[in-house]
């Protein structure tokens, strides 16, 4: 009999037997600790046994991805070799190659879930390589923490430490270990323990805040997995509690704190479905099912089937579109139902779309406003998405314009070729995230406004912050970004700054009314262009050579428009009421929407939303 098909027949056998036996004992009048230590052990042999089970269709998918991946291997270095070629928070280096810790260990999952004696072969080399880089000197304040690339060592290292990467590398050890310990020489299966141990104390010592979404769920895992596979005893109360003090923390919240974002609710959701397959504890899975459905309560809700996208508004995301990952989850999670038959890289995932959620995938009702509070203390973020059978425009009330947060984002067209709309604010060409929004939406009409503070970040919101509202720039603009080739018709460009515009972009009417658009004693002016990756309407407030900005001697700095889709507006509806009170408050008003926001940049007190 075949090797691989023998062992999931042993996998079989131990679910079923685990299955009964647990069935039968919490059904006897056994004391709860005879239970629970039986449990333990029922578990933990069930953790050893588990195998998983791949469709033809996955494996030929998982054939092909690992076919791509073995371009980059190296096999000198016994790892993924990529090129980076732009700068990035962690990473020292913006350009050259590099051996890619995470990704290796991506790969070797995908090599040993594949199976095959050359593929384990190569998976155990590439583990060797990648556990040898993880810092494990006791008293380093980065131990049990891997570097992002070999080239790149924590102990030399200049740009901040990714602590996470302790969490995400640890998940990947553990599913190697949970489905193919027995595939593993001994002298690597002590390697891995240790491995783990390491960056389930680091995760233990970081202790993150519920607040920390994915990070939150993940390093949970972590630490109850290892006390279970390990017998930690400890570590096994401190991931009992963290599990609790997560899930009251979000059902009091009624989400997510890093709401609503295709980036990582996606991760939340694998980690989830993770913990549901190899966490049996009936007390645990009470809460992990809770937040399972909660998580696919947001997504549904959200969810435009017209483009296949992702409505807004999002707090951390990488692009303002969705990939075909996401498609490919919904496909499998619907039973093909929606979606495509995309492949999304762990084929041990069985997410399902809880039945009652279904609708918003098959039968959505348009035209409809989704609203939600994502942040319930002061200050409040509340989110607005209207979505119709053509278009999805969402907003929220306030936000920062860091690079991975989308406060005023639209899609229109279809699911092959979806158009999307972005608001940015850019400093140098990229994201300034001491530029905060604020916004009031009633259906296809956003009143906006964007305003400065003097204590954020530049181009990361935390790790870059400005010193006393100082920076420095050779370009500051307001962006109005749209997809590449997308056809721009009947735009003339204001004469004056607060000249309303119109244009159709895709078939899709479009109607802009600046009230505002000031920065210190800049004028500014319109433009527009193109590239090869996207489309601009842009307000250009300076352009020129590098010069010194002051944000705590600005007295006016805060650009505001309405903004109105597939609608002819009478003139009576263009009216905006706009004035300022002796605190530097703007009162603006439009119809039924009424914004206040600071016209002079002052210190946040919150900054991080």
């Amino acid at each position: 009999m075949n090797k691989r098909k023998t062992k999931s027949t042993v996998g079989t056998f131990f679910m079923l037997l685990y299955t009964m036996t647990t069935r039968m004992l919490f059904k006897t009048n056994i004391p709860l600790r005879v239970k629970m230590v039986c449990g333990v052990f029922l578990i933990s042999s069930f953790c050893q046994a588990q195998q998983i089970k791949i469709s033809n269709q996955e494996k030929k998918q998982l054939f092909n991805s690992i076919k791509e991946l073995d371009k980059k291997y190296d096999p000198r270095e016994k790892m993924l070799a990529i090129k980076i070629e732009k700068w990035n928070y962690h990473t020292d280096a913006a350009s050259g190659n590099f051996h890619d810790v995470r990704a290796s260990l991506f790969y070797a999952i995908k090599l040993m879930d594949y199976g095959g004696k050359d593929n384990i072969n190569k998976a155990i080399d590439i583990i060797e390589s990648t556990i040898a880089l993880q810092d494990t000197v006791s008293h380093s304040a980065t131990c049990g923490v891997w570097p992002y690339f070999k080239e790149e060592p924590l102990a030399t290292k200049k740009s901040p430490v990714d602590y996470n990467w302790a969490d995400f590398n640890a998940v990947s050890l553990l599913d190697i270990w949970i489905e193919h310990k027995r595939e593993l020489p001994d002298s690597l299966q002590t390697k891995m323990q240790k491995a783990i141990r390491l960056a389930a104390r680091c995760i233990q010592k970081r202790n993150v805040s519920p607040s920390y979404t994915n990070i939150a769920i993940m390093g949970t895992y972590v630490a109850y997995m290892a006390a279970k596979l390990f017998d930690y005893h400890d570590m096994l109360q401190y991931a009992q509690n963290r599990l609790k003090n997560f899930y009251e923390y979000t059902v009091k919240r009624g989400g997510f704190e890093e709401y609503n974002s295709p980036t990582y609710t996606i991760v939340a959701l694998d980690e989830l479905n993770r913990m549901q397959r190899n966490i049996k504890d009936t007390s645990a899975l009470v809460m992990i099912d809770s937040l399972y459905a909660l998580t696919w309560n947001m997504i549904a809700r959200h969810y435009h089937k017209p483009t296949g996208q992702w409505a807004g508004p999002h707090s951390r995301a990488y692009s303002p579109v969705v990939d075909s990952l996401f498609s490919g989850i919904i496909y499998k999670a619907s039973a093909g139902k929606v979606g495509t038959p995309t492949f999304t890289g762990d084929v041990k995932t069985t997410h399902k779309i809880p039945p009652y959620l279904l609708h918003y995938f098959l039968t959505p009702q348009y035209p409809r406003t989704e609203s939600d509070v994502f942040v319930v203390s002061d200050p409040k973020v509340s989110g607005t998405a209207y979505m119709t059978s053509k278009y999805a425009l969402s907003t929220a009330n306030r936000s920062s314009m860091w690079n991975q947060r989308h406060p005023l984002l639209m899609y229109w067209g279809t699911d092959k070729k979806t158009n999307y709309c972005q608001l940015r604010l850019l400093h140098d060409f990229f994201d300034f995230s001491s530029a905060s929004f604020c916004g009031m939406q009633d259906k296809n009409r956003v009143l906006a406004g964007i305003n400065f503070i003097t204590n954020g970040g530049d181009k990361h919101i935390s790790i870059d912050r400005i010193k006393n509202g100082h920076f420095k720039a050779s370009d500051l603009r307001l962006r109005f970004e749209f997809n590449a080739g997308i056809p721009i018709t009947g735009l003339q460009l204001p004469k004056s700054i607060l000249e309303p515009f119109s244009f159709t972009a895709g078939n899709l009417p479009f109607y802009i009314h600046p009230y505002t658009l000031q920065f210190g004693d800049l004028t500014g002016r319109w433009e527009t262009g193109q590239d090869s990756a996207k489309t601009w309407i842009d307000f250009v407030i300076y352009s020129g050579s590098s010069r010194e900005f002051n944000l705590s001697e600005i007295n006016n700095a805060v650009l505001g428009f309405a903004m109105a889709i597939d609608e002819t507006l009478e003139e009576r509806d263009k009216n905006i009421v706009v004035s300022r009170s002796e605190s530097d408050m703007l009162n603006v008003q439009w119809g039924k929407l009424q914004l206040q926001i600071a016209a002079k940049p002052k210190a946040a007190v919150t900054v991080f939303y």
